[in-house]
């Protein structure tokens, strides 16, 4: 069950977003082996807030929007709930040259639980390039 973070799932929920982008691609293998996922409580925040940005700045409808946003609500997420991750977050933010801590929450959360953090987040991958179990959604395992 690989953990995934905002980047990736707001891939699979805006509005406009090609068929061939490398996290829809992904999403595609993940739902054709019927694998479950997982992410943090901060992720449904995170990618519904990506929603409203998009808003804001004219990408899509309010309507596009509020239909994006039940799709998120209706995903095969685990989420989980963990003080543990936001500590080990924490360490690893002061670890990472202060790296934003809802980062490292996702990155916490696949530590904690032995398995792949898949993001489309170039500047956390390369932060922690040394990690091999952090990998874009083209280079996940499914």
């Amino acid at each position: 069950m690989p953990v995934v973070d905002a980047s990736v799932v707001i891939d699979w929920v805006a509005p406009g977003v090609s068929a061939t982008a490398p996290a829809v691609k992904f999403f595609d293998r993940l739902a054709r082996a019927s694998l479950e996922i997982a992410g943090p409580r901060l992720l449904l925040e995170e990618v519904s807030n990506a929603l409203l940005s998009g808003v804001r700045r004219r990408r899509w409808s309010g309507a596009a929007a509020d239909a994006s946003h039940v799709l998120l609500l209706s995903l095969p997420v685990r989420l989980a709930a963990d003080h543990r991750d936001l500590d080990r977050a924490w360490e690893l933010a002061r670890r990472y040259d202060n790296h934003p801590i809802y980062d490292m929450i996702y990155v916490a959360l696949a530590e904690r639980t032995a398995t792949e953090l898949v993001t489309a987040d170039e500047a956390l991958r390369r932060r922690l390039t040394h990690v091999d179990w952090i990998v874009g959604p083209d280079q996940a395992a499914i």
